[in-house]
């Protein structure tokens, strides 16, 4: 069991650490294997029932968004300089809140990571190529240190 467990954190690591940073703005989904291990990804499980997690933005961070009128009539003008930055400042507060989102997750899953990693040193892994085997030292070490370099240059600000 313990090994199964180690495999499928290891697994979800190697997934989440070969995503880009992008990939934390798109949709997170959640499912639970038949050994009732939770799981995270990008994309879901095509043979579970995966749900998309939804990450609220906290209220206090960012700006409500800004809808601009819409031109339904023909005599309406278009906005004025000052209304057209308030637009602009505020799509720029809904990015800037959107990617601190995906950071923040991005440091709370290497935090996970090296969580696992660091105190084990046989660790099972499954390859890209679909085939499994036992994480070397090397590679562990490398993907730990990948981990707390990204955590200690977005996370720990």
């Amino acid at each position: 069991m313990r090994i199964a467990t180690i495999f499928t954190v290891v697994l979800s690591a190697t997934l989440v650490l070969s995503a880009t940073d992008a990939v934390a703005e798109n949709e997170i989904y959640r499912w639970v294997d038949e050994n009732g291990v939770v799981h995270f990804g990008d994309q879901p499980d095509g043979q579970a029932n995966s749900e998309v997690i939804e990450i609220k933005n906290d209220p206090g961070t960012s700006a409500p968004a800004y809808s601009a009128p819409t031109a339904t009539d023909s005599n309406q003008q278009e906005p004025s300089a000052a209304q057209q930055k308030r637009i602009d400042r505020a799509e720029k507060r809904k990015e800037a809140a959107e990617k601190q989102t995906a950071i923040a997750a991005g440091c709370e899953q290497r935090r996970q990571l090296v969580a696992k990693l660091e105190p084990s040193t046989r660790v099972i892994v499954e390859y890209e190529d679909g085939t499994v085997g036992r994480m070397d030292d090397n590679e562990r070490l490398e993907t730990l240190a990948e981990a707390k370099a990204y955590i200690a240059e977005k996370c720990d600000n």
